[in-house]
């Protein structure tokens, strides 16, 4: 059997696990809620192994292989900083407060912290499709791009991929996800630290040295937007992204999401250094490698059996992302729109018969709609990132306000949502990366998102007095409750 045949029947034996479990889990989706959050029954460990999970996808793996071989071990984990950092922050900061309310998505703790509305439910609804929807499909496409390497037409390697984790996420939703999660990491956890370690080995060999690797400047000259731009997005929308949110709502308890979300970002931490450093390795190993280093390191270091657990590995990370994200646009769709909009005096989904197989269904199309767009984009990071705007523009900020500052109202939290909006309207309807009229481009568009946002949020607040009187009642009522 030949190397690429071997690696192969790895990878296909790898899909037929995860199906089969993905089915197995159908048993215990039997309501909304076991299909959306897992029944809330998650312990800390299940929580963080799933919220690693679905952050762990081709920004950490393959691209932090790239910047690592390219830039250094430290640029190389600027993204991974902003992913494992952001969990941790949700895990000391923030994940208290949304799990102590339960929810389905996000803009169920907007609603009560600035009271329910249909003009921002609609907003979050028109935008957070495509963002997890482009999520989606940088995961697949580099899925398609592995799968290539080893002699399958790149869209049928999209093809295959997306049709996996349609399957079982379909058919298992969030239980068949914490399962499927369990195999993806406990996959990657054996596999990256094997390949890094081989690597290291084969490393100092031919001469290097692991001390003057590590030993490189933390933030090489011109790299500093690239850690602002990689890293605090990320960072900041972490704990109120549709798919880790609806990962804290699954665990048990508030101490199970505390310690699940600092679990988590350790793991994504670990993971992405290893990534980064098998990355920088390579550049004596491998020289003049322009595209692809990680598989390439790997077919190149590890022996063929082992090789193929790797890149089962690479293809576990990308589709845990995959999942989380069409599980969270199933989410939007049943509880944003379906719930809110068309049974408004229904407060719970597990009250809506249809709402389970509304999810379903959302999931189902969207794996298709998401498969069918993969065929018309090829660079991952613009469908990662130009998808996001309009989402990570507009509501980033006023959910922190909500969860970080007392005084936000609801008027300032709704300029704050438009005027955010507007910008990150517009970088999303602009492009990645060509700059507009050589003054000002996308990446720095967002960040300006930001600043206008949290200015106008504040401003706008602090000037309502009727919105602070609604404050100075809520907050009077948390301290007789002792909250």
């Amino acid at each position: 059997m030949s190397v690429n045949s071997m690696i192969l029947c790895v990878c296909v034996c790898y899909f037929i696990g995860v199906i089969a479990v993905g089915m197995y889990a159908s048993r215990r989706a039997k309501k909304a809620s076991d299909y959306l959050v897992a029944g809330r029954q998650l312990g800390w460990v299940r929580t963080g192994i799933t919220l690693s999970a679905v952050q762990i996808g081709v920004g950490i793996v393959l691209s932090g292989a790239t910047r690592g071989y390219d830039h250094g071990v430290w640029p190389g984990i600027y993204y991974t900083i902003g992913c494992g950092g952001g969990l941790i922050i949700a895990g000391l900061v923030t994940s208290k407060k949304l799990r102590s309310q339960e929810g389905f998505v996000p803009m169920d703790f907007f609603s009560r912290r600035y009271g329910d509305s249909r003009g921002i439910r609609f907003w979050s609804f028109l935008s957070n499709i495509p963002s997890l929807l482009g999520i989606f499909i940088a995961q697949i496409l580099a899925c398609g791009g592995v799968l290539s390497g080893f002699g399958i037409p790149f869209h049928w390697g999209v093809v295959l991929t997306g049709a996996v984790v349609l399957l079982y996420c379909t058919v298992g939703g969030m239980w068949g996800v914490v399962m499927t999660d369990t195999i993806h990491v406990s996959v990657i956890m054996i596999g990256i630290p094997v390949f890094f370690i081989l690597t290291a080995v084969k490393f100092i060999a031919a001469g290097g040295s692991l001390g003057a690797i590590y030993a490189t400047p933390f933030i090489p000259q011109g790299k500093l937007s690239e850690l602002i731009y990689l890293a605090l997005p990320f960072f900041l929308s972490i704990s109120v992204s549709y798919d880790a949110y609806a990962r804290i709502q699954s665990a048990k308890d508030i101490q199970s999401a505390r310690k699940g979300c600092c679990l988590g970002g350790v793991i994504v931490l670990f993971i992405g250094l290893l990534c980064s450093s098998i990355g920088a390795m390579s550049h004596l190993l491998f020289p003049g490698v322009t595209d692809g280093i990680f598989t390439i390191a790997a077919t190149g270091v590890l022996p063929p059996f082992i090789s193929g657990v790797v890149i089962a590995a690479i293809l576990a990370a990308a589709m845990s992302s995959a999942n989380g994200v069409i599980l969270s646009m199933g989410s939007c769709v049943a509880r944003d729109f379906y719930n809110r909009f068309l049974h408004p005096e229904v407060s719970s989904l597990d009250e809506l018969p249809k709402a389970k197989r509304i999810s379903q269904a959302t999931v189902l199309i969207g794996s298709i709609v998401g498969i069918i767009f993969s065929f018309y984009m090829t660079d991952i990071l613009d469908a990662m990132i130009i998808f996001n705007y309009p989402y990570m523009g507009s509501l980033l900020i006023p959910m922190l306000g909500g969860l970080m500052w007392d005084r936000a109202t609801r008027k300032g939290a709704f300029a704050a949502a438009v005027a955010g909006g507007i910008i990150g309207v517009g970088a999303f309807f602009i492009g990645i990366p060509s700059p507009i009229q050589g003054i000002i481009n996308v990446d720095l568009a967002l960040f300006i998102a930001y600043i206008v946002s949290t200015v106008v949020l504040v401003a706008v607040s602090l000037s309502d007095k009727e919105g602070q009187k609604v404050n100075d009642r809520r907050i009077a009522e948390r301290r007789v409750n002792g909250n």
